[in-house]
């Protein structure tokens, strides 16, 4: 018992992903234990799915700073005007960013839910929207801002910014995906826990709740890496279908299971 409690987080990793007849055992984890495995497992999926992208990007570019002086089109903010040689449209750790300067107006039909944020550029302004719990846009108007003078060069001076946002982004997507994953595990364990109380077995909400956050796992690492991947599938509807009564259904089979042991024990 002792030595359950004091599962490592790899181990409790390798029951979640590849025991799961051994999930009761995770019951008898310590409480501190369970905190402690589902903060660092939501930070792995969490970089896997942003922070790889992001490092990815900055290696294929050359790094920042050759970024800004070669990669990117030659533009000039001056007396409130927007000028770009050519367009611009690429994504970055699930932040999408474009630029048109032929457009006076940013069209925002052009945004997509698919990404956690969008940056537009057009001639006369600029549009940001986030995406996390509801879309949520701030408009920046260049003709607010006529003295102001920015080209590519000036632009180096931000690249401390542009880090920092890049860190607060990574630290924004892990709230959420924290968020979502405790929402989708709530909304299991409910469901579980209605089918054990009309079949009568004497279980929890607790314990059927702590078992979500292992049951969740697998499905969690697959879909992560698969859109990591850009394999379009982990980002559907029938995969989310397939996840979520996955889930369900180890979690069920875990509880049958603990129901089980006890009655054998009595």
């Amino acid at each position: 018992m002792e030595g359950t409690k004091k599962l490592g987080w790899l181990e409790q990793l390798k029951i979640a992903c590849l025991k799961p007849r051994e999930y009761p055992r995770l019951l008898q984890v310590a409480k501190g234990r369970v905190v402690v495995f589902f903060i660092v497992f939501s930070f792995l999926i969490t970089f896997l799915g942003v922070g790889v992208d992001m490092i990815g990007f900055t290696v294929s570019v050359g790094g920042t700073r050759n970024f800004i002086l070669n990669r990117l089109p030659d533009f000039e903010l001056k007396d409130g005007v927007l000028e770009m040689d050519g367009r611009l449209n690429f994504e970055i750790g699930g932040i999408h960013i474009a630029a048109d300067t032929s457009q006076d107006k940013v069209d925002t039909d052009d945004f997509s839910t698919e990404y956690a944020g969008e940056i537009y550029f057009a001639k006369d302004e600029a549009v940001l929207r986030m995406n996390y719990t509801q879309p949520v846009t701030y408009r920046i108007t260049f003709s607010d801002h006529k003295d102001v003078v920015y080209n590519n060069q000036k632009m180096l001076s931000l690249i401390p910014a542009i880090r920092l946002f890049m860190v607060l982004m990574f630290l924004m997507t892990w709230i959420v995906q924290i968020l979502m994953y405790l929402f989708l595990c709530l909304f299991i364990s409910m469901f579980v826990f209605m089918n054990q109380r009309v079949r009568n077995e004497a279980v929890s909400f607790g314990k059927v709740f702590r078992l979500s956050i292992y049951a969740r796992v697998v499905f969690s690492l697959i879909e992560t890496i698969g859109s990591t991947a850009g394999i379009a599938f982990f980002s559907g509807s029938v995969w989310m279908i397939i996840s979520y009564l996955g889930s369900y259904q180890l979690l069920g089979m875990a509880f049958v299971r603990t129901e089980k042991k006890s009655e054998k024990q009595e």
